[in-house]
């Protein structure tokens, strides 16, 4: 099992993203956690000058500031044993409470480059970030650790709840920053919004409010769809990465189980219908190492059924011709399949240089 990466088409993705971010004013940070911070794809990233990525994990991000030395971002809120593996690597960090300011102070040392900070606000998804009322005094507060410096605010929408986030998001979080600017007697240098993704077709019409100027971006990117709607962004390409897998069982099985059935190992319910007879096939990997049920299949007529840890049972019937053993079949990726794949040890990867 396999994943291919297809460098031209990343390299469209990415050009097209970019042209729309800089119509509109804003910077992209571009997200490589999904992606595991893959060499070829920073790479293709670091062809683009002063650009920015961001990741959560210490070693993603010191594989990152190798190539893009201060321009990396940790996007995820700190803790003290990722603070302290990632060290002096992140220059900009996603903070919500000034006990984040004083871990990432304290772990820098006084006589490094202050860390910039953004203060993360809620403006509706309820993940992270302090309360839009709460939010100049937690400016405040945090102004006033040594050795970090508030640069400016944020926002995540999208990526909980299916939260479907849009331009009155933006507002919100504008009129939040200017009446916070008011207070500190002085203006933010960003105003960064994620998902990006879900906010690019924003951008696109220029209707994005003054203001904001950066977005962190990784699907549109990477699977050319808006999460968690899944709806493919018609100028991208949504096959940048595909998975194979090998047929390892083919049989002529009843579509119902011979006994009850409950939630699988994984909680997940799967329905069985009476359908009589039906071709199926094995394939050599499971949810452990891939979202089966987030592929999409590129083979005409099969049908993922079900998967276990380590196998994807496919319902082969209406295949002409049908899989047999030893074939590789390839499906699409949608992000959750992509980033378990490529942070899965057991899958390969394999990139396909730009032809």
């Amino acid at each position: 099992m396999q994943v291919l990466i297809h460098l031209d088409k990343l390299r469209h993705n990415f050009a097209y993203t970019r042209d729309i971010c800089r119509s509109a004013g804003l910077q992209p940070v571009w997200i490589t956690k999904g992606r595991q911070a893959h060499p070829a794809i920073l790479e293709l990233l670091a062809q683009e000058a002063h650009t920015m990525v961001g990741d959560v994990s210490p070693a993603n991000l010191d594989r990152a500031c190798q190539v893009f030395a201060d321009r990396v971002m940790m996007v995820q809120l700190p803790d003290r044993d990722r603070v302290a593996a990632i060290g002096a690597c992140a220059k900009v960090w996603l903070v919500s409470d000034p006990a984040h300011a004083r871990i990432i102070a304290a772990a820098a040392g006084p006589q490094s480059t202050p860390r910039e900070l953004i203060l993360m606000v809620d403006v509706g998804n309820r993940r992270e970030g302090v309360l839009p009322e709460q939010t100049t005094a937690r400016a405040v507060a945090i102004e006033a650790v040594e050795g970090v410096v508030l640069t400016g605010l944020g926002t995540a929408v999208g990526c909980y709840g299916g939260y479907l986030t849009g331009r009155t998001d933006m507002e919100q979080l504008v009129n939040i920053a200017r009446e916070t600017e008011a207070q500190l007697g002085r203006r933010f240098e960003v105003l960064s919004a994620g998902s990006g993704t879900m906010l690019l077709e924003l951008a696109a019409r220029g209707e994005m409010p003054a203001g904001i100027n950066q977005l962190r971006i990784g699907a549109a990117l990477f699977v050319g769809e808006m999460p968690p709607t899944r709806t493919p962004i018609p100028e991208l390409y949504q096959d940048a990465f595909i998975f194979e897998g090998e047929v390892l069982e083919t049989s002529l099985k009843p579509s119902l189980p011979a006994g009850r059935t409950g939630p699988d190992a994984f909680g997940k319910q799967v329905v069985f219908e009476d359908s009589g007879p039906r071709q199926l096939c094995i394939l050599n990997f499971g949810l452990l190492d891939v979202d089966a049920y987030d592929l999409s299949p590129l083979t005409a007529g099969l049908r993922i059924v079900g998967a276990t840890s380590n196998y994807t049972i496919c319902d082969t019937t209406r295949c002409n011709p049908r899989p047999a053993i030893g074939d590789t079949l390839s499906f699409r990726m949608a992000y959750s399949a992509m980033a378990r794949a490529m942070a899965s040890d057991e899958v390969e990867k394999k990139i396909i240089p730009v032809g």
